[in-house]
């Protein structure tokens, strides 16, 4: 995960059933179709990705700690260093999440409308939403985020994640747009996360998503070389993956992530993808919740 795409994106979110646990998961569960049916298949310097035999879905055998969980780990509050490599980052993000924006816009009007970014850092795109006349809400468990939106853009983000009652409870139903931006690969369970987005969804409403995608040639040539090597040249999946702090645990294909979606109950209503060679290896998609308009 780049600087940029961490400080934009904020913490992943927590497992929403018992079982799944930071704990006590079993990583032969896949965490897509939830088939017994995953093994170790590429073993990287720092970690392993598990293959789905039922539905080939890419994985690591790593979870994330919350600071929801361990919320004594968390005593680092805003500084002067933090803020001005913060403010240097966001430089860089603006122009994307001004795109990301205008998207956004052209499926809805935005003024009155109630938006939730969730993964939403320091409250970039929180705050473009507000500068459009949308009232905007944005989860962002990291207190140093949470502490920059506030002093910065005057942006109240909450530290409850999607499961918790706050949002299952107090806001069901609620939203005519939540969005997920450059979050999906960093979530501990997504499969979970994007069911409870959906529950907090108006009928008629808009999901909003992009994500890295695993039918790119970076990829592919990657698999192929480490297959051909018995191991030793990986390429790119070294840094496609990670162990680290909430970096990448999973990656979707475009049919993986799409049959997702519809299974949950949502209609792909645009589906952007980059192209074999484009570097950034995105894909885009825009969901609708059955019923009738959102606004």
């Amino acid at each position: 995960m780049s600087l940029a795409a961490w400080i934009r994106c904020g913490w992943p979110l927590t497992p929403t059933t018992a079982p799944m646990t930071t704990e006590s998961y079993d990583f032969s569960r896949c965490k897509l179709c939830g088939a017994a049916a995953a093994a170790p298949r590429y073993r990287l310097k720092t970690t392993t990705i598990q293959v789905c035999a039922a539905c080939d879905f890419h994985f690591i055998n790593q979870l994330d700690v919350m600071p929801t969980e361990r919320p004594e780990a968390e005593v680092r509050t805003l500084d002067v260093v933090a803020w001005n490599f913060i403010e240097k980052q966001l430089k860089k993000n603006r122009r994307l999440l001004e795109q990301r924006l205008a998207l956004v816009a052209r499926h809805l009007p935005l003024n009155e409308t109630e938006c939730l970014d969730i993964g939403a850092g320091v409250g970039l795109f929180g705050h473009l939403l507000q500068e459009a006349g949308a009232t905007s809400f944005g989860i962002e468990p990291q207190l140093i985020f949470r502490q920059f939106a506030e002093e910065k853009y005057r942006l109240q983000l909450r530290a409850e994640t999607i499961e918790h009652p706050f949002w299952q409870e107090r806001h069901a139903g609620h939203f005519a747009v939540v969005t997920l931006w450059d979050t999906l690969e960093h979530l501990n369970f997504p499969v979970e996360t994007l069911r409870d987005a959906i529950q907090v969804m108006k009928p008629g409403g808009l999901l909003f998503l992009d994500t890295p995608s695993r039918d790119s040639f970076y990829y592919r040539i990657s698999e192929w070389s480490y297959r051909l090597s018995n191991g030793a040249n990986p390429l790119f999946l070294n840094s496609l993956y990670s162990p680290k702090p909430f970096r990448h645990k999973q990656i979707f294909t475009v049919q993986q992530l799409t049959d997702l979606i519809e299974r949950l109950g949502l209609k792909v209503v645009e589906l952007n993808r980059s192209g074999l060679f484009d570097s950034s290896n995105k894909i885009m998609l825009v969901a609708q919740k059955p019923g009738d308009s959102a606004r």
